[in-house]
């Protein structure tokens, strides 16, 4: 299974959930706050052609997080020591 997280500030996902190519291969669909997630079975033939068609039609909506990253910041949270 590969997961689509995708990311809306206006929590509307009505055209995703919509498309006709995407009706035919999606398995599971999740959403919550300002986020859907679509699972779709990779090991189907021609599904490349799908995540091709996600990527290019909704690239910008894709998040690949969905946490802060928490490392520490150089010079800003410890001064790193020169040898």
């Amino acid at each position: 299974m590969k997961y689509y997280t995708f990311y809306r500030e206006s929590n509307n996902f009505d055209d995703i959930l919509r498309d006709i190519n995407l009706k035919k291969v999606t398995k599971h669909k999740i959403r919550w706050e300002h986020h859907l997630m679509i699972g779709i079975n990779e090991y189907k033939k021609g599904i490349d052609r799908i995540f091709s068609y996600i990527t290019l039609k909704y690239g910008d909506e894709i998040r690949t997080t969905l946490t802060k990253d928490y490392r520490p910041i150089p010079n800003v949270d410890y001064v790193p020591v020169k040898r």
